[in-house]
């Protein structure tokens, strides 16, 4: 069942790029659904390889399969790596946003996170570093195993 499901997000997944990419016409609109595979192919391996501090693998990705591959215009190619991204990305995010503050999420917590790893490491003594959590019997028994 759960093959089924991932197999139908992706399917969508997939509808999303070739429906963003009709959207621009000319050659954008000249794409096929083993088109749009391949660039959602290139996006999915850009979004692997980020570029440091600015990000934007898939972006780079879209552009180089439109322009590269299929003979898409540069600005074309640009505007609709861009808009991708803002559908696939930057919507879900935004969907998420009121999620994670719901569920008490705040940018003030993020500040304070290395601090109480840090107390959470001072409480936790030398024996329990190895397997935290587990009852002092069962890491008696696991390290004579080891």
């Amino acid at each position: 069942m759960t093959i089924s499901y991932s197999a139908a997000h992706w399917f969508l997944v997939l509808l999303v790029y070739l429906w963003v990419s009709h959207s621009f016409g000319g050659t954008l609109g000249t794409i096929s659904l083993g088109d749009a595979m391949l660039v959602m192919a290139f996006t999915l391996v850009g979004s692997a390889v980020q570029l440091p501090g600015v990000g934007g693998g898939s972006q780079v990705a879209a552009f180089l399969a439109y322009t590269a591959i299929f003979g898409v215009e540069k600005e074309p190619a640009a505007a609709a790596a861009i808009v991708m991204w803002l559908i696939t990305f930057a919507a879900s995010s935004l969907a998420g946003v009121p999620l994670l503050i719901h569920e008490g999420f705040s940018l003030g917590n993020c500040a304070r996170w290395p601090s109480t790893k840090k107390k959470q490491r001072a409480k936790v003594r030398p024996s329990e570093e190895n397997y935290p959590g587990e009852m002092s019997f069962l890491r008696a028994d696991r390290r004579q195993g080891d």
